[in-house]
Order: C-alpha cells, then structure tokens, then sequence
C-alpha cells in the first residue's frame, strides 16, 4: 500500500489554463513512488498524476466538450466565502467504463490501494471535500443519491451545466472551476438527500452513469446507544467465600507475595504506605512514601501510590518499585503533545532496596528514579506495574484523564491512538538496562516500535485507562481491566503491538468522542477506524458498574481456579457495592460469583487485587470510596468450606 504523503501546494480554483502543466511537471508525478512533501509550498492539500491521451482521443474529449459546454470557464465562479476543504482526492486517465483512484490526500477517505476502480470512499459529516477529475470533459463527476440503477438515481450535485438539487444550499457551499475542480461539504441536508426513497449517497459519471459509479460510506452520523449490552450479567454457578487477611487499612490496591521462603506478603495502600505481613502476625510499614505524593481529596482521587512490584530476584537483590503521584518537580522524561500548559502532576517510576540490616524495610537512601511522566490531569493514571516472566517491568499508563480522551495534553485525535506519546499504553522496561534516553533504563529491543515510528517503550495501546494488569502464572498471558468513558467497561487479554481501540472503540463499540457535550457509543463511527482494532475478550455496561478492577487468573484451590477473577469498583457510589466477576478465558463468558452460602455482599469498594505463589486470588477494598477512613481491607477467596480460613484479624 502506498503510505500517505500529502502534497502542499499554493493552488487555486482557477488554474484552468495550467492543468496540462501541471500533469506534466515532474514535481507532480505520483509514482515512487511519486507523493512527496514540499516544506516550501502551503495551502489546500492537492495531488495530482501524469497521464497523456493519443490525438484521436483528444478529439473526441473536445467533441464531448462542445456538446456538453463543459469547457473552462462554463462552470459557475467558487465562492469566495467558501471555507477550504479537509479532503481530496483525484481521479485520473480512465476509458469508458470506470473512474480510477490516483490520489488522496489521506487514508480517511481510502485506505486501500491506489489505482482502484469506482472505489468505495469515506465521507465523514461536516467535512469538506474536493474533488478533480483530470479527464472531466468527457467524465464529468456527480454527487447522486444512488439507486439500483442509473435511471433512478438522484442528482445532488454535477460537474458542468446540468444543475444538482443540493447545488444552492448555502451549507454544502457547491463550487465547480469549470476546469475540473469541484468543492461540497458533506451536510445532514445533503446527507438526508442522498439517502431519499431508499437510496444510497454515490458519486457516478455524468456521460457514463451505468458503468463509472461509485459508493460513499458515511461517518459521524451516529446516534448514541441508549443499552449497548441489554442482558445482565448472569450470577453463578461458582460459589467462594471470602476470608479475611488483614484490616484496618486505608485505601488497600494490592497484595503481592515475594515467595521468598519468608511466609511474609505485602499490601500496598493509595495513601503511600506499603506493608509487611509477617509470619509471625504483626504487620509493619515496610515503605512510607506520604510526603513524596499530592495531596490526595479524601472522597475520592485517583493518585497516590498506584503501583507497587518486587523484582525478579527480590530473594537476593531486596529491590522493589513504586508507581507514585507526586507534585511536578522538573522536566519529565515524558510529556504531552500539544503542551497541557500547567501539569496537575507527575507520575513516578522508582527503584528501592531493603535497608542492610532489617529486610523488612526500605532504606530511604537506595531510590533511584527511573522514569518521570507529566500528567496533564488528575484522573485515568493507569497505576499498575508488574514484572512479566519475561524479567521486564511492564507499566500501565491511562490517557491522561479529564473525559473522551479531549482537552489540554490530548490532541486533536486523543492520546490513545497517538503512537508518539505514552499516554493510553502499556509500556515494557529493562530496569537492569541504561540505553534508554535519560540512561536510567533499558529498552527492549523486541518492543513494536524500536526502530519504527512510535515510542520504543511501547508494548500495547489504545487505552482510556488500564488500572490494574496482571500476568497469568500458568500461561505468562498479560490481562487488563480497561476502565469505561460512558457506557463500556474491558476485559482485555494484551498482546505485543496489540491497539485496544480508545479512542476510536469503547469496549466493542465505536465512540464518537463528540465535542464538548460528551462522548457516546454508537453503532457508526465518526472516523474511519484504524485497522486491526483487538475488542475486548469480556465487557459490560454501566448498567451493571462503574469502573473495571482487573484481577488475575486464578490458579489456586478454590472454585474459580482456571478462570480470570476481576471486579467492578461499585455500582453504586453511595454504598459501599463492589461485585465479583469472574471470565471463561477460552469464552470470554462473564458471571458474577455467589458469595457464601446466602450470596452476600462484599460490602466494600473493590480497588485492587492481588495473588500468591500458590495461585489464590485476594481482594483488596473498603467502606470508604476514597483513600481515607480506616476501613480498607484484605480477603482472600476460599472455597465454601473454608470460610473461617482467618490469618491476622477479623474483618467487620
């Protein structure tokens, strides 16, 4: 395919006289292939190709032009009000029977190969569009309301003297130089048009109507889904119950175990304390990183300490990380494209080491900061790092925050697509490696996009939000739970390269971000979306919750062994409603676990997961919506039977 290359050219309306010029000039050939880009030129996008007619053919060319007074000049002058357009393509040297796709100026309106016959192309509502026919004496294009057949077509808008319905509406703002060049927006009057009587908005040739005829596919005229997934989430037939592990906690977001041979484990807390759970039944600070964090609003924030991961050879090396939200304090290593202006903070990926002579404690004086990321709002951090069995640290980052993936730091097409920032991806590190730009990290030379365009540290993208992932000890899978905008929430098995689709797709539906009146769901997207978009193995809707919690695939004992264990913050953010879910990885079938005998509630707001050696899934949560309180909690699932499987206190 050839790769998109737009031509900037100073060019006018009224060049009739200079086509052939034009054509011929070498600057102007679409070959090698021949599309480039001229710094030195502005202006409209235009991309023209060579071709050359044998005489005999000129002469008819100039027959037709006589009988159909499509001569330079014959058209009406464009409108000097008329406002320059956002697209365009070219169709070049063809015979009778069909138009031929030379040129456009991007893959929004074709994204197939060039050359193509009568192609099907895009035309998105509200955009403006022209279009030149090199050999438009003898084919001269019309925009029709296309029928089965050419005598039942309706003609919109046409090239040459025969007049359009639509021509004189002051919105589609109809221009057509005389010498080939035409101009439309494409308007919901003129889109109403083209779908009259049961028709479809075409293009075809005006002297060859039967043969040369093409079809439009509309976009960004979408209505919102008022109940993307109608069906409620089924309950059972899995039934677990919970024991407690510890309490007395804030705002708990995971629980790791170091499988050290210690029987120790560890609970990490929004508010910037992480913990040790001894053997013995006490508990400690083991890191306390309160006064390195933003002040985080006791009802509800989504920063603090978000991540928290030991390292592979944590046994001998005592080495672990931090994912923390802390004030801005100079350049980062990565920030947003356009410039959000005033951060709201920075997220920080550091390394600590135990203190030499109590393992049961960091030692202040050992941090080294690896990575330092400029957020240009509060909320979708992402937060959660893992190691994956691979020894490389993978790191959730969300898109930035405010809503629909817009704003300041978010660019004209959002973050998640935006290959050229961090923001929306899950990105892969080598903490032991120094060839990353600021020398305190590696990159892994298999990332998809070293070497190519898009930034090294990448590993997958297309996320709103990725707050919690996980790797599945029996199979190394990488999974995320992939926080909703308005309707959808994810469940997503990540692959290298993989595009998860915000925010061109929530969940599996497309989403019109839609300005500043907020952003929907809909069955046709707003744009042509990009290839290869990955749905999600499970999804639900706000119908059944309010944000994803991933959790991990159970691999213990209990009655969800085999089956990926996730959770939803809370339907109801009054009362504390969190609910347990659990997925069929090879199905993706979703259900909500029974909890005890008399199916329960949690009773709390699920914030995190996390798992121990032996592959048993716990919860982390509590009574208290945001990080403050002293109601946060630990449970581990057990089986049924095992209900009273109590280690340090009871949970009330």
């Amino acid at each position: 395919m050839q790769s998109w290359k737009p031509r900037l050219e100073n060019s006018s309306p009224s060049n009739a006289g200079q086509a052939g010029a034009r054509a011929a000039h070498p600057s102007l050939r679409y070959g090698a292939k021949a599309l480039r880009s001229d710094s030195k030129k502005t202006g409209a996008i235009a991309m023209r190709t060579t071709g050359s007619e044998p005489n005999a053919f000129a002469l008819r060319l100039a027959l037709a032009a006589a009988a159909l007074g499509l001569l330079a000049g014959a058209g009406p002058p464009p409108s000097s009000a008329a406002p320059a357009p956002d697209y365009e393509w070219t169709f070049g040297a063809v015979g009778l029977s069909d138009y031929r796709l030379t040129a456009v100026s991007s893959p929004d309106v074709y994204g197939g190969a060039l050359d193509a016959l009568d192609p099907a192309l895009n035309l998105i509502l509200d955009k403006r569009y022209r279009i030149e026919v090199i050999d438009f004496i003898a084919h001269p294009i019309q925009i029709v309301a296309k029928a089965a057949n050419a005598l039942s077509d309706g003609v919109l808008l046409a090239m040459g003297p025969v007049a359009g319905s639509m021509e004189a509406d002051a919105g589609v703002a109809w221009t057509d130089n005389g010498a080939g060049t035409v101009e439309f927006t494409l308007t919901s009057a003129l889109l109403a048009a083209a779908r009259s009587s049961a028709r479809a908005p075409g293009y075809r040739c005006a002297v060859h109507s039967d043969s040369m005829r093409g079809d439009f596919v509309i976009f960004g005229d979408g209505a919102p889904i008022a109940n993307p997934i109608p069906d409620p989430i089924p309950k059972g037939p899995e039934t677990v119950e919970v024991a407690l592990v510890v309490q007395g906690l804030v705002s708990p977001l995971g629980f790791l175990d170091p499988d050290d041979g210690t029987g120790r484990f560890f609970v990490y807390d929004q508010t910037g304390v992480a913990t040790v759970l001894l053997d013995t039944g006490a508990a400690k600070t083991f890191l306390d990183l309160r006064s390195r964090l933003v002040a985080l609003n006791a009802g509800y924030d989504e920063r603090g300490l978000l991540g928290f991961a030991l390292h592979p050879d944590f046994a001998a090396n005592g080495k672990v990380y931090t994912y923390t939200s802390e004030p801005v304090a100079g350049p980062a290593d990565f920030t947003t494209n356009p410039s959000a202006g005033v951060h709201n903070h920075q997220s920080v990926i550091a390394e600590w080491q135990t203190a030499a002579a109590d393992p049961d404690a960091i030692d202040p004086a050992t941090r080294r900061e690896l990575m330092r990321i400029d957020q240009p709002q509060g909320n979708h951090n992402g937060g959660d790092i893992r190691f994956g069995p691979d020894n490389l640290l993978y790191i959730a980052l969300g898109d930035g925050g405010s809503g629909d993936d817009q704003g300041a730091g978010h660019g004209p097409a959002g973050n998640g697509q935006n290959k050229d920032v961090v923001y929306g991806k899950i990105l892969r590190i080598d903490v032991g490696g120094a060839d990353s730009a600021n020398g305190q990290y590696g990159i892994p030379p298999g990332n998809p996009f070293v070497g190519a365009a898009g930034v090294d540290e990448i590993y997958a993208w297309g996320f709103r939000n990725p707050y919690r992932i996980s790797f599945d000890q029996t199979t190394g899978e990488l999974w995320a739970g992939d926080v909703g905008q308005s309707a959808i929430e994810e469940i997503d098995r990540v692959a290298i390269g993989g595009n998860y689709g915000w925010r061109a797709k929530e969940g599996s539906f497309h989403f019109d971000p839609n300005g500043a009146a907020g952003g929907f769901v809909t069955d046709i997207p707003p744009l042509p979306p990009p290839p290869d978009l990955i749905d999600p193995v499970a999804q639900y809707d706000h119908g059944e919750g309010t944000a994803v919690v991933g959790g991990f695939v159970s691999r213990g004992p209990a009655a969800l062994s085999g089956f990926y264990v996730a959770g939803d913050l809370g339907p109801n953010l009054s009362s504390p409603s969190g609910r347990l879910f659990y997925v069929n990885i090879a199905t993706g079938e979703l259900r909500e676990a029974i909890v005890g005998a008399n199916d329960r509630p949690l009773g709390f707001w699920i914030k995190g997961f996390g798992q121990d050696a032996a592959g048993n899934v716990y919860i982390c949560g509590s009574k208290t919506l945001g990080p403050s309180g002293a109601t946060g909690a630990v449970l581990k699932i057990v089986p049924l039977a095992a209900a009273d499987n109590r280690r340090w206190v009871r949970y009330e």
